[in-house]
């Protein structure tokens, strides 16, 4: 039963509430759409935890495409014993560094007052599902070797089956509980991601090559006189 509610009903309903809700908070009100701008409200600690965060979430998971993409091409770069370690590696190190700057970022928010007002619910939900879905791979990094060669041979085909509306769950019934967890926290994410500020990363890197600049004005009081 567990093994048919993660790999068959959440992926779907994921799926579904991705395709219904992000464009109806799209459409129906923009300002909820946008993340707010809190660098204004506290730089140091997002410096620290935003950088490590993006560096390494976002190298992992073109590794993570790139399997699904070209498949083949994965295989024969990882069919070389030597490329397979510096890989297993890199991947290992990039995952502590997301992990890193994931755990900055959430007590960036539960430590600021001021964060505390603008952050949702379904913010802290986000923010603790991306520690935990970080946490399990750099867990499954260190204990089951080789991870990319398995995730190849059992994660991408199921994938597929997937994508054909015909879920072949018995690719991964048999991994470790760790495994199962690991893919149910992405399948999670994608569903409650439209329910957050985090939506815009769905149009951002193209909305930003066109939307004009913002402008800001600051008021400050100068010899009694406003600047």
């Amino acid at each position: 039963m567990l093994n048919s509610v993660i790999f068959v009903i959440l992926p779907y309903a994921a799926v579904a509430l991705l395709i219904l809700v992000a464009p109806y908070r799209y459409f129906s009100n923009r300002l909820t759409w946008s993340a707010y701008s809190n660098q204004f409200l506290e730089r140091k600690t997002l410096f620290w935890g935003s950088n490590p965060w993006h560096y390494g979430i976002i190298l992992v998971l073109i590794a993570h495409l790139a399997g699904i993409i070209a498949p083949d091409f994965v295989k024969k770069l990882l069919g070389n014993q030597s490329r397979l370690i510096f890989c297993e590696s890199l991947g290992l190190g990039l995952g502590l560094l997301a992990l890193f700057g994931n755990l900055l970022l959430i007590l960036r928010r539960v430590s600021s007052p001021i964060l505390k007002r603008v952050t949702s619910v379904a913010d802290y939900v986000l923010l603790f599902l991306l520690a935990v879905q970080t946490a399990t791979g750099v867990y499954m990094a260190i204990s089951l070797r080789w991870g990319s060669q398995w995730y190849l041979h059992a994660a991408v085909p199921y994938l597929y089956s997937l994508l054909a509306f015909s879920p072949r769950a018995e690719y991964m019934t048999d991994f470790p509980l760790i495994v199962k967890l690991h893919a149910a926290g992405a399948f999670l994410i994608m569903g409650i991601l439209p329910f957050t500020k985090l939506v815009h990363l769905l149009y951002e890197p193209v909305s930003f090559l066109k939307d004009p600049p913002l402008l800001y004005r600051w008021r400050s009081t100068v010899g009694g006189r406003q600047a």
